[in-house]
């Protein structure tokens, strides 16, 4: 089976041990994913919709990158991803993976 794609995320090591130190890990995990989600789907449909009114083939493939900054005790992407319409991309991820829920739920029962 051949590969369509490649992601690859390297994390700062003074930055992991920050938030890891904060607890925040899952956080950071769920924020990620997240935030690289909406980047590779606001990306390539950008990509796409400029190949086909430009008339591009992108027989090279299409590259996307994108690179995620940990601002005043906030996670975000750099650039923020492109949005359409009226209204912004949405997010499933934000509410927080079920793992984390779980773990705020617990610390509320304790």
């Amino acid at each position: 089976m051949a590969d369509i794609g490649k992601f690859t995320l390297t994390v700062d090591h003074e930055a992991l041990r920050k938030i890891v130190g904060e607890g925040r890990l899952l956080e950071l995990a769920s924020a990620l994913a997240a935030e690289a989600s909406a980047q590779i789907s606001a990306q390539l449909v950008e990509k796409l919709a400029s190949a086909a009114v430009t008339g591009n083939k992108l027989e090279a493939g299409v590259s996307i990158g994108a690179s995620f900054i940990f601002d005043g005790g906030d996670f975000a992407t750099h650039p923020p991803r492109p949005h359409w319409g009226v209204g912004p991309v949405v997010q499933p991820g934000l509410a927080g993976s079920l793992l984390q829920r779980v773990a705020v739920a617990a610390e509320k029962l304790s």
